[in-house]
């Protein structure tokens, strides 16, 4: 009679079902710390990449905060620059403006009205003169008035007068002296010739006191 012993191979099959679990258990903890790995790896690319683009943006900033101030530093210098001008502009407006102060006056005194004294105090004007009756010194005033260096144009005193030769240079009636009205006028100055509109305190005339004589 034949005998087989089948324990050893029993035992190769326990041996074999042990490394196989083994071979399981080993290959699930790979898949395991892969399944960990992979998306830390992907993570670390991405966040990566998000510093990469911010530091981009942080650059991008800081060249518009340097254009923004250069910006800014141009609108400073211009808005300098057009109060500077503006500066220039009034002093010159201002050199010439006794020159066009006394262009109007001639130009507003009509034929039979003589002007004695003019004084400028302060960009306050005083007129004195001499005319043949009140429509003529109306006139004079109509028209001073409507000069954009003269404005607030008031007559301050009005009186009968008889006349003489050295104060009216021309005679218009013949013979010796004859009765005129002398008249005194008070005004303000604007120099800039803005009608007194945006007048700041005008200074003291040149020639505060000097007097125009009519010839």
């Amino acid at each position: 009679m034949i005998r087989i012993n089948l324990l050893p191979v029993k035992e190769a099959q326990r041996a074999m079902g042990r490394r196989r679990q083994i071979s399981v258990g080993a290959l699930s903890v790979a898949v395991a710390l892969l399944m960990m790995i992979i998306p830390f790896m992907l993570q670390g690319r991405r966040m990566s990449r998000l510093d990469s683009e911010m530091d981009d943006l942080q650059a991008q900033v800081a060249k518009l905060e340097s254009q923004a101030k250069e910006v800014k530093d141009l609108d400073k210098k211009r808005t300098d620059l057009k109060a500077k001008l503006k500066i220039i502009d009034d002093l010159k407006r201002k050199r010439v403006g006794p020159v066009r102060i006394l262009e109007d006056l001639g130009s507003a005194s009509p034929e039979k009205l003589w002007l004695v004294e003019f004084s400028d105090i302060g960009g306050n004007a005083t007129i004195t003169g001499m005319a043949l009756d009140n429509q003529t010194i109306a006139e004079f005033m109509r028209s001073l008035q409507s000069s954009k260096y003269f404005y607030d144009v008031d007559l301050v005193e009005t009186a009968q007068t008889e006349s003489v030769h050295a104060a009216v240079p021309a005679n218009p009636q013949p013979g010796g002296g004859s009765s005129f009205k002398k008249f005194i006028v008070k005004a303000r100055l604007d120099y800039l010739g803005m009608d007194g509109k945006q007048a700041a305190p005008a200074p003291a005339g040149p020639g505060a006191a000097a007097g125009k004589s009519a010839s």
